[in-house]
């Protein structure tokens, strides 16, 4: 397969995953219709400015002229009424062109009756409703259309032919009307058409009356319950000094804690830091109440001793290494190979050219 054939195969997958993932789900007819008639106004506003360079003001409409109702316009709006290549929208367009051009005739060119949204897309073509109704009929959805579901939710189909009217209440709510709060959530202020219902503490268990941590029902896990503060942070780092291994640093957070690894320098530690240790790890000095790093080569001059051989302090530790020039075979330290020396010193030496001098 040659690479051309690869790349359509990949391209064929790729768009295949996006319609299957929803990328490409085509939209109701409500949605369309929605869609033409936002193009319908762009399409009266860019036929004002073509012709007159400016914006859709009461002088330009004015001065449109015959333009204004004209077959021609009628024809240029129409030819926009779909972006790009949208094959729904075409279809749904070449299926009620005539109510568009006669809503242009009978309404729009006498001034007069809906606007084309209600004409078009409720009152004749009946793929939508007007705002929060729903169904084949347009039911008001629950608690009329000032204010559905009480303010505090969605009506399913609002908008739409489609839906069953039902209430999908806002985070906090909950109830057929979206009128009562939810549990970990508190009714702070009613009235005869609204219900505003406000988050608990974060120190509440579940449920609770009031604003802030005087206002639990249960303390949450974490928090204590105090007669004068309500539900108070509880610090498991003293009430437990066990919650961390022995390595470790317990930390208090709000509700709960953590455990640290202690720094290298501790064998035990209260916080994390050298000057936070118990006691020294192996290696560590205390020093002006921090465990310091011991420097065993130069507190003990005797270790690694032997011929060409050299100590190396390290954090808490030290190494022998042989030094520079210099191998480690059988616990000794002895010169390199001299073809290794040499091909090291090869190396290092830049080359000489092989190019003729110049004789002067």
């Amino acid at each position: 397969m040659d690479v051309y054939s690869i790349t359509s195969v990949n391209y064929i997958l790729f768009y295949f995953f996006l319609l299957i993932s929803g990328t490409f789900a085509a939209k109701t007819k409500c949605e369309i219709c929605r869609d033409v008639d936002k193009n319908f106004h762009e399409g009266l506003k860019k036929t004002a400015k073509s012709n007159f360079g400016g914006g859709n003001t009461k002088w330009e409409e004015k001065s449109l002229g015959k333009y204004r109702y004209s077959e021609t316009r009628l024809v240029e709006v129409i030819e926009n009424l779909c972006e790009n290549s949208e094959k729904e929208c075409h279809t749904f367009v070449e299926e009620h062109e005539e109510l568009v051009e006669k809503f242009w005739h009978s309404i729009f060119a006498k001034d007069k009756g809906p606007d084309f949204f209600l004409w078009l897309c409720i009152e004749n073509v009946k793929v939508c409703c007007p705002e929060n109704t729903y169904g084949p009929s347009c039911k008001s959805c629950p608690g009329g259309t000032k204010s559905p579901c009480g303010g505090n939710g969605k009506c399913d189909g609002a908008g739409t032919r489609k839906g069953k009217g039902t209430c999908s209440c806002d985070a906090g709510y909950q109830g057929d009307m979206c009128d009562s709060c939810s549990d970990g959530h508190y009714e702070e202020v009613k009235n005869e058409t609204h219900t505003i219902c406000k988050a608990c503490d974060a120190s509440c268990k579940s449920t609770c009356w009031e604003a802030g941590p005087k206002g639990c029902d249960e303390c949450n896990e974490g928090w204590k319950a105090s007669e004068e503060e309500g539900c108070v942070d509880v610090d498991e780092c003293v009430s437990d000094t066990t919650k961390c291994s022995d390595d470790e640093y317990c930390s208090n957070t709000v509700g709960s804690f953590y455990c640290g690894k202690c720094h290298t320098a501790c064998k035990g530690c209260k916080q994390y830091g050298p000057d936070q240790c118990k006691e020294c790890s192996d290696g560590y000095k205390l020093l002006d109440n921090t465990c310091t790093d011991i420097d065993e080569c130069f507190e003990d001059t005797n270790l690694c001793a032997g011929e060409n051989r050299q100590c190396v302090n390290s954090p808490g530790s030290y190494s022998c290494t042989c030094n520079e020039g210099f191998i480690e075979q059988e616990d000794k330290c002895v010169p390199k190979p001299k073809d290794e020396s040499s091909n090291d010193k090869a190396d290092e030496s830049p080359k000489e050219s092989t190019e003729p001098k110049e004789e002067l």
